[in-house]
């Protein structure tokens, strides 16, 4: 068999304000929202999405027109997504981390008319619209009584959010998803989780992030408790893992590689938790870990954007030989066909589609590649139209159906979906590139990004120079870690760029631009060796920077990890993402910890030693 149908369900006019304004009715005085030692109750945060809904209408948003969001990780993201959505109109995720231009290029393409900020990134985007600082007005949302907004949200067709996905034509693209889609994942995980009022979940997914919905409104739907990790606490595995056990924390969705970053952090008892990993493929090998250290129900989650968060859903048990994408979930139908359009048999590969009531409604302004992704269904036009994923994957046994690869030059790259295409086109419009190849090597803990290219005769340039240019074109985590300069490409027998021979160069150990100084002392030199271990170098100088040698966030987790256990400090990802991050300042920052350590009798001793 490879046509799946998911349960039938009735999710008609329902929708996520009308979901929580029902557990508001229920429990008014139980904690809604916790940020840091910041609560709402589902009381207060109603009564601010109502006052901040009537504000937003007040500045003229009507149904379905976009607005964008662009705060840090707070309580008041929250609110304003609720608000954005109680008022009518859709919600249009912007990140302060992001390149300006590419957050510039989002607004002008989506047409954003209004956006919540803060104060501090008021004057950021060069917008001509109104901006609302929701810091300067959040204790009057908090206290002012407001007249109950007009209601303009409803469930069914209209537009939920259009979020920005990679491009391979060099920008992104907008995906326009719909509110019953939304209503329909939500209700159909709750479901298949058992989820109660005591649920309390975290939120750790930037809002660009389409992972994030489920992060924030599972816990907020059924009644429970959503604490959010701050920016800086978001990018920390030991800050979460402290987090996890301080707010007693029992849902969660990762990505891979965020949890196999926890598990190196420290988190150990997963009793009573639910977790959800997606975003990427994964392995028996990480399961085993998870569900050795006591996780009560661990789902594999699968799903492109274009079809509403995730679409299918498998819970993975000790007997798993292997990680299945699971069932479809409600209202959702999965189709495995081959090059003519018809189901494939049991052990074939083919091309994955999905439809059902998640399907989105497009890509914002670009009907063509609308027309090409999002087809009529040929099995059963009745259905409605069906999404081309571009994934390939195969049925075994008549019942499952297993990721095998994709058909284009899409990845996941620690959960992001990446088109190389943007990449290479990012980097083309350095004046001095002739040409850029992107490719991805490594596996689930260690995948690079990998840019080969090749520079305008008679033009010289630097890898740092190419980096620094690529971190203004695109997110931090579509940057290369690894730039290799070419005078020609491997080519295939048709005379295309070989990607395979690209990908199975072996990468020569990142030159760095500065002059070799030896470790000086121990902790230098053992900071060294550990971070030529974590970036496969034979030889470190103390004056070289982590993230120009290779590194990226997660690998900076994993070095404040082995750091703290080799040498017994309590560093924090944010104490060495503070200061220059070379091995002489992080040398300087463990002697640091280590003294604040000590009590003043032991200072004293020390310095008498001395």
């Amino acid at each position: 068999m490879s046509v799946f149908y998911g349960q039938p369900r009735a999710t008609k006019g329902v929708t996520v304000i009308s979901l929580i304004e029902e557990k508001a009715a229920l429990y008014p005085e139980k904690e809604a929202l916790k940020c840091n030692d910041r609560v709402l109750s589902y009381r207060s945060m109603v009564s601010a999405v109502d006052m901040l809904a009537s504000l937003l209408q007040e500045k003229g948003v009507k149904k379905e027109e976009p607005v964008g969001i662009y705060l840090d990780r707070s309580e008041k993201m929250v609110v304003a997504i609720l608000a954005v959505w109680k008022a009518g109109g859709a919600y249009v995720p912007l990140d302060p981390a992001h390149p300006k231009e590419r957050n510039k290029y989002i607004i002008e393409k989506s047409r954003i008319g209004v956006i919540l900020s803060q104060k501090e990134y008021e004057n950021d985007l060069d917008f001509a619209g109104t901006v609302i600082c929701l810091d300067q007005i959040w204790d009057s949302l908090l206290c002012e009584k407001r007249s109950e907004p007009e209601n303009r949200i409803g469930g069914d067709n209209q537009l939920a959010y259009i979020i920005f996905t990679s491009g391979s034509t060099g920008n992104p693209k907008g995906v326009e998803v719909e509110q019953e889609g939304v209503v329909n994942y939500l209700l159909s995980v709750s479901d298949n989780l058992k989820l109660t009022d005591s649920a309390r979940g975290l939120a750790v997914v930037t809002i660009t992030f389409d992972i994030s919905i489920s992060e924030l409104f599972l816990p907020l739907i059924n009644g429970g408790t959503l604490v959010i990790a701050d920016n800086e606490t978001a990018k920390d595995g030991a800050a979460i893992c402290r987090v996890f056990e301080s707010e007693r924390i029992n849902l969660c969705g990762f990505t891979p590689s965020t949890a196999y970053m926890l598990l190196e952090s420290g988190l150990d008892d997963l009793d009573g938790i639910s977790m959800l990993i997606g975003g990427e493929p994964w392995s028996m090998s990480l399961a085993k870990q998870l569900l050795e250290r006591g996780c009560t129900g661990l789902w594999n989650v699968y799903g492109p954007t274009e079809t509403t968060i995730y679409s299918t859903m498998c819970q993975i048990l000790p007997s798993n030989t292997y990680i299945p994408i699971g069932e479809p979930i409600d209202q959702t139908d999965i189709y495995v066909l081959d090059a003519n359009m018809k189901p494939v048999s049991d052990g074939s590969e083919g091309d994955l589609y999905i439809g059902g009531i998640g399907v989105a409604r497009g890509y914002y302004g670009n009907p063509e590649l609308t027309a090409e992704r999002f087809i009529a269904n040929p099995v059963d036009p009745e259905r409605g139209r069906i999404y081309k994923t571009g994934d390939i994957v195969k049925i075994i046994d008549g019942t499952q159906v297993v990721y095998v690869g994709r058909s284009d030059f899409q990845v996941k790259v620690h959960g992001y979906r990446i088109e190389l295409g943007e990449i290479e086109a990012a980097l083309a419009r350095n004046e001095k590139v002739a040409q850029a190849v992107v490719v991805v090597t490594g596996g689930e803990q260690d995948a690079k990004i990998r840019a080969f290219v090749k520079v305008k005769p008679d033009t010289q340039l630097t890898a740092a120079e190419l980096k620094e240019f690529a971190e203004g074109q695109v997110p931090y985590y579509m940057v290369p870690n690894i730039f290799t300069f070419l005078e020609e490409y491997p080519m295939t027998a048709n005379r295309k760029v070989d990607r395979k021979a690209l990908m199975a160069m072996e990468a020569e150990p990142v030159a760095s631009e500065n002059e070799f100084v030896a470790p000086r002392n121990e902790f230098e030199e053992i900071i060294a060796g550990i971070w030529g271990d974590l970036l496969n170098l034979e030889q470190v100088s103390v004056k070289d920077d982590f993230l120009e040698l290779g590194g990226h966030s997660l690998l900076a987790n994993r070095l404040v990890n082995r750091i703290n256990k080799e040498l017994g400090t309590t560093i924090t990802l944010v104490e060495f993402f503070s200061r220059p991050m070379t091995v002489e300042e992080m040398a300087m920052l463990v002697e640091e910890n280590l003294l604040s350590g000590l009590s003043e009798e032991e200072l004293a001793e020390l310095m008498q030693a001395e």
